[in-house]
């Protein structure tokens, strides 16, 4: 089996939340590459975007204190660095045997994100390790899909049986949309290829994310109709964040790569079935 740094990052990180699964939820980058393994996904000719770093959701409603994801990941050959002036400082969970390669905790940031001094609290001290505070991390708790790690997927499971917890994919489009406008230049092209591809990957069951996310977010919510409208937005017009889009995918080593009126009109035509106006 060929090595695959990000599929082994992936099996270590299951065999961590094995003992506490229900605290944890894969977002992300890997969440998108685990999409491929999902039952409701179609097989596709282009390759997953490569990414160093695995983002995990954590669900505080799931109080499992004894709990320690640092411990954990110790034992599988990580170690924590803390990097900024925030406190409690941000924390990422770098494995020593994939250089490069990391986990990170994220965590749902409610309101404002301000203390009652009207300060900042961008991490929060959680099982320990330190989740980033981040906007419309709710969304992609909600109703988690569970993805089996499989030999068959070049994951090196072994005989075990492994298996994560990541966000479903009506919840990934809609926390990628409602993000975009804050993301710099290269991120939000980067997300918008993350949004392209997973509707090319669901594209034939793209009418089940639909009442999916009907499940998740109440219809007529005001988030809702901001991702109905952003969605609508990113299929009206051929911008500079569509062109950096397919800049991308031309430097990526993929069969077809499509011009930018062909890209946008691809968006257009999923997210209008996913989240319709």
């Amino acid at each position: 089996m060929a090595s695959d740094p990000e599929a082994e990052l992936l099996v270590a990180l299951a065999r961590v939340v094995g003992q506490a699964p229900e605290r944890f939820v894969v977002i992300g980058g890997a969440a998108h590459k685990l999409f491929r393994s999902s039952e409701l996904a179609q097989p596709v000719d282009f390759p997953a975007l490569r990414t160093f770093d695995t983002d995990v959701a954590i669900d505080t409603s799931s109080k499992a204190d004894a709990f320690r994801i640092d411990e954990q990941l110790r034992k599988f050959g990580f170690d924590e660095q803390r990097s900024g002036d925030t406190t409690p400082p941000v924390t990422r969970h770098s494995s020593r045997s994939l250089p490069n390669h990391y986990i990170e905790f994220v965590t749902h940031r409610t309101g404002s994100g301000e203390t009652r001094r009207g300060v900042g609290r961008p991490t929060e001290q959680i099982a320990g390790t330190v989740a980033q505070r981040l906007p419309h991390i709710d969304l992609l708790l909600r109703s988690p899909w569970t993805i089996e790690l499989r030999a068959s997927d070049d994951y090196d499971v072994g005989a075990d049986t492994l298996s994560l917890r990541i966000a479903n994919a009506a919840s990934y489009l809609a926390q990628k949309l409602l993000v975009l406008a804050k993301r710099d230049e290269r991120t939000r092209a980067k997300d918008l290829v993350y949004v392209h591809d997973a509707l090319m990957i669901f594209a034939p069951v793209l009418d089940q994310l639909a009442e999916l996310w009907k499940q998740v977010e109440p219809p007529g919510s005001r988030r809702a109709r901001n991702v109905a409208r952003i969605a609508r937005e990113r299929g009206e017009i051929v911008n500079d964040d569509a062109r950096r889009a397919v800049a991308l995918l031309e430097a990526l080593d993929r069969p077809t790569r499509p011009e930018p009126a062909s890209f946008v009109a691809a968006l257009n035509a999923g997210l209008q079935l996913v989240f319709p106006s």
